[in-house]
């Protein structure tokens, strides 16, 4: 099994637990449950790699939505904050990150490269 995004399901004007959609080959996808926080969110990633013999792939990714209902609100200082706590992981563990939704013109499933 190869992953190649982990999409944080964080809405800003909404309080943990969050849900991350893992992006697995052939349009697959994994739902990781109940996250505490951005750091659980990354261990439960690395527990699901170690328990299912997981791979993460070189473009392997962590995405976070821009949510457009969040802009010119009291949440998108959040949704901005929870984007950096997101890069700030991706750059520790040398993956990549991005955003989706909003003006980007991406979706998560933009992410998965068969190879």
């Amino acid at each position: 099994m190869q992953i190649h995004y982990a999409l944080f399901l964080a809405h800003p004007a909404s309080n943990p637990p969050f849900n991350i959609e893992l992006g697995l080959d052939e349009g697959k996808t994994h739902i990781l449950e109940n996250c505490l926080h951005i750091p659980d969110g990354v261990r439960r990633i690395e527990s699901f790699v170690k328990e299912n013999q997981a791979v993460l792939l070189p473009h392997f990714t962590l995405v976070y939505p821009i949510y457009m209902e969040a802009m010119g609100t009291s949440a998108e200082n959040t949704m901005l904050q929870i984007a950096w706590l997101i890069k700030d992981e991706a750059d520790a563990k040398k993956w990549v990150f991005d955003r989706v939704g909003g003006l980007t013109g991406k979706k998560p499933q933009d992410f998965v490269i068969d190879r």
